[in-house]
């Protein structure tokens, strides 16, 4: 199926209501970089936080790729910078700080395969373990960035083996795949209407200032999102497509 077929058709997908997504259970969002939770899912972390439902954010890399060659955010004063992003933007769609954890691997590097991707492994089944998770949130495999790939290669060894465990991944760069390229299969999967969340999702989004805006203006490589690339987070529905075991 070409890719713009395949997104059409993500776009009609059934509703679903988080209560029945989810089951009212904790879940947890494995997030690529600092802001792909809010991009993706921010609306149903919105939603689940408001019901007093337990979510926790695992962020994977360390978000120093975006601007690698500023000289006023240095690596280390960047990885700060973004981990305070994402706290702040955790905090406005109702999450305790406590609840976002991060692995802390190289942004740009995410390993697939050794000895920092088994530690991560272990890192993330248990904390499913400990707070009684059975739904997990990924960026999708066909997003096609390095570190989203390995999160979902991540995400596929947490639930090896686990038949308890739901696997769901959310796309962020697929939305914007070449539209004559193909994809396997079709969409299996839900959009959840996050129209009364919109609001609250913007200003998270806002809150990742470094991705989002001119803060950062000494490095003319930096990365920041244009209009086009952040309009399919900006709608009314978040989707999630179903990861087959």
């Amino acid at each position: 199926m070409k890719v713009a077929q395949y997104l059409d058709a993500a776009r009609t997908l059934p509703l679903i209501f988080r209560e029945e997504l989810t089951g009212g259970e904790p879940f947890v969002i494995l997030s690529p970089h600092p802001d792909d939770e809010t991009l993706g899912l921010g609306g149903l972390i919105a939603q689940a936080r408001r019901a007093g439902q337990e979510v926790h954010v695992v962020v994977m890399t360390d978000g120093a790729g975006s601007h690698p060659n500023s000289i006023e955010y240095p690596r280390e004063i960047l990885v700060d910078l973004r981990k305070a992003e994402v706290r702040i933007a955790g905090e406005i769609l109702g999450m305790d700080a406590t609840c976002v954890h991060h692995l802390d691997l190289p942004d740009t590097q995410a390993p697939s395969e050794g000895p920092a991707f088994d530690e991560a492994v272990s890192v993330v089944s248990e904390l499913i373990r400990s707070v009684g998770a059975k739904h997990l949130f990924v960026t999708w495999d066909q997003d096609p960035h390095c570190d989203h790939k390995a999160a979902a290669d991540l995400a596929a060894a947490v639930r090896h083996g686990r038949s308890d465990i739901r696997l769901w991944a959310y796309p962020i760069w697929g939305w914007h795949l070449d539209p004559d390229d193909h994809l396997p299969g079709e969409p299996r999967g839900y959009r959840l209407d996050i129209r009364p969340e919109r609001v609250v999702k913007d200003k998270a989004i806002a809150a990742h200032a470094s991705q989002m805006s001119s803060l950062i203006g000494d490095d003319p490589t930096g990365f920041r999102f244009t209009q086009e690339t952040l309009a399919p987070f900006l709608g009314p529905y978040e989707y999630v497509f179903e990861v087959e075991p």
